[in-house]
């Protein structure tokens, strides 16, 4: 983005004025605001003053316009340097598997790439996926200014375990790592709580009726009809 004065004289091509010019998404923005006024009529100053402040509203124009888009491919983009089978569809998280800290260990991983200070929240067995990333989002948040509506849509997608399957069998392959299929324990644990909920829902749903339930059911429902009766006879 920039604007810049020209004065009478410096230009071969007889132009005085002002340039403005912008550069959004590889395409090139430019406009010229000349002094040369349209009649005699039209007083120098005022001119000037109004050519100036046209220049300096496209300028505005297009660093608001070239903010905003910046600022949708950040949150709808990968970064284009992105590594293979780490991008999350938008810009400054990534996966991970490596250690962290002190700890020899590998552990799959949330990076948070904030400048000068990246942030890896692990995904443990206190940390389930779900949680990590939950956290991951706010940390990204606070540290690139994103507005709280797209923090909150972001929460909602988190990646899901195929995309650390996938990471480990390209670093083991691609890298030479050597990351054993253990590593991805604590991705799957959410998935495999579920499945265990689903298959006691499925045992539930398929176990025989028991004849002493169902005379346990008969029971109960003869003594509440019994009751209601003699409820209603007593008001009559």
């Amino acid at each position: 983005m920039a604007i810049q004065f020209y004065d009478k004289g410096e230009l071969s091509s007889g132009f005085y004025g002002w340039r403005v010019a912008a550069m959004i998404r590889g395409k090139r923005y430019q406009k010229y605001f000349s002094l040369r006024r349209p009649s005699d009529a039209v007083p120098e100053t005022l001119w000037r003053r109004y050519q100036e402040t046209r220049a300096e509203y496209y300028e505005t124009r297009w660093a608001m316009r070239a903010a905003a888009i910046k600022y949708l491919d950040f949150i709808r983009t990968e970064h284009p340097r992105v590594k293979p089978f780490r991008g999350v569809g938008f810009q400054g998280i990534t996966l991970g598997i490596g250690t962290i800290g002190g700890n020899q260990a590998e552990q799959c991983y949330f990076q948070v790439n904030a400048p000068g200070n990246p942030m890896r929240i692990a995904i443990t067995e206190h940390q389930p996926l779900s949680r990590a990333w939950d956290r991951a989002v706010g940390l990204w948040g606070e540290a690139f200014g994103i507005r709280q509506k797209d923090i909150d849509a972001k929460r909602q997608t988190p990646p899901t375990p195929e995309q650390f399957k996938r990471l480990r069998k390209h670093m083991n392959e691609e890298d030479s790592a050597s990351l054993g299929v253990g590593v991805l324990h604590y991705v799957y644990a959410e998935q495999r709580a579920e499945f265990e909920r689903q298959k006691s829902r499925t045992r539930l749903k398929e176990r025989p009726v028991d004849e002493d339930d169902l005379l346990d059911v008969h029971a109960r429902l003869e003594r509440e009809i019994s009751e209601f009766m003699e409820r209603s006879d007593a008001r009559i």
